[in-house]
């Protein structure tokens, strides 16, 4: 299989239309790093590329001249889409062994962080009143009103719950709203939802499903595989606290029954109606119930699509090689020899089979770093939490 440099392209434009390209820099890269995450879609991208002052000097911006920032800037492998997003960051980088650039790109989802929203502005929803509301419909208005750099909301679910009565005056940036404010809140049951921007800007906001396995990995074509069931992560009673009024608490009997009682504040923002208040209570509870597999680990060798989903273990001809830059953020893998084989269906069993919540390929090394639907525990991010450990996301 043709490597990332003999495969993929790398062409920046002047804006996401595409009508002006700028530069070509395929296969002039040193290094390349494009990761996935959720909620995110398409996360960062990081890269180096030698070329002469002449030219190095077109990407930075000087006197009558903007250079490349927020130029749009796309990997791709053929005609599909890799990763997309905005050139951020831009270093001009001269030593003995390199003379070139270094460029930093988001995807568009940080372009939820240009501009603020508030329901009290002119055309906006007063989301307080009527109904009902819910949380598509709210991040449908928000990227309609100020995040024009996404396209389109066709793909944004309209969640069955009902929001009216949310208090969102407080001007805040739409990413804000919808990771802080927002996620928690989707969904009726113990539905889970995320928030991601992948190919042509499109978002998406849909609950996590797990009935199809995507990615099949063997042991063999894994690197230092620590696999770490966290056990400060568990919570098995949480109450809703909407604003400052506590809400109803709900304990699962079977984690207590194992294990210490672990109680946790679930802190919503003000108006949020009873019922989704317990919803999101409810959801937390399931997340939260059990020790849960926490740490990311490195695909070095080959990894299989399955095409349709659900092949069962022997069904290798089935299966189908691919590179290692499709798989992202959303998907579902599993480690297919880790314990003795079972029934295939879909399933997140803390152990072998993951919602996956992070990507990082780096195509000089064909490796890929995968983080389960867990975020890791670094030590620095502990430090930095210390009184408030919990994060919740």
């Amino acid at each position: 299989m043709a490597g990332a440099k003999d495969r993929l392209t790398i062409r920046v434009y002047a804006d996401f239309n595409k009508t002006v390209q700028n530069d070509d820099l395929s296969h002039l890269w040193t290094y390349l790093v494009f990761s996935t995450g959720l909620h995110g879609g398409f996360k960062d991208l990081r890269m180096s590329v030698p070329m002469p002052l002449s030219l190095s000097w077109l990407w930075l911006q000087r006197e009558g001249a903007v250079g490349r920032h927020y130029n749009h800037i796309e990997v791709a492998d053929a005609t599909d889409v890799v990763w997309e997003g905005r050139v951020a960051d831009i270093g001009l980088r001269i030593n003995r062994s390199f003379v070139g650039i270094d460029i930093t790109g988001f995807g568009y989802y940080s372009s939820l962080r240009d501009r603020y929203y508030d329901p009290d502005d002119a055309g906006n929803t007063n989301w307080k009143i009527g109904g009902p509301h819910n949380t598509g419909k709210i991040i449908r208005e928000m990227i309609t009103s100020v995040a024009t750099a996404i396209n389109g909301t066709v793909d944004i679910e309209l969640s069955p719950e009902d929001v009216v009565g949310i208090d969102l005056t407080d001007r805040s940036y739409p990413m804000d709203i919808i990771v802080d404010k927002l996620a928690p809140l989707a969904g009726t049951g113990t539905a889970v939802y995320y928030f991601s921007v992948y190919g042509t800007r499109k978002p998406v906001w849909t609950a996590r499903t797990v009935s199809n396995v995507d990615w099949q990995v063997r042991l063999e074509d894994m690197s230092d595989l620590s696999l770490v069931q966290q056990g400060m992560h568990l919570r098995n009673y949480v109450m809703p606290v909407v604003g400052t009024a506590e809400g109803a608490t709900a304990i699962n009997t079977a984690s207590t029954a194992l294990y210490p009682r672990r109680e946790i504040l679930l802190k919503l923002q003000t108006g949020v109606p009873t019922t989704a208040a317990n919803n999101a209570r409810d959801a937390m509870l399931q997340e939260r119930k059990d020790p849960r597999q926490n740490q990311s680990f490195t695909v070095k060798g080959h990894i299989y699509s399955t095409k349709a989903g659900n092949l069962p273990q022997g069904t290798g001809s089935a299966l189908e090689e691919k590179p290692k830059w499709w798989v992202r953020a959303g998907d579902v893998i599993r480690i297919q020899d880790l314990v003795p084989d079972s029934a295939a269906t879909g399933t997140l069993d803390n152990l072998r089979t993951f919602y996956i919540l992070e990507t990082q390929y780096n195509a000089g090394q064909d490796t890929l770093l995968v983080q389960p639907d867990q975020p890791a525990s670094r030590l620095g991010d502990i430090l930095a939490r210390l009184g408030t450990l919990e994060k919740q996301r």
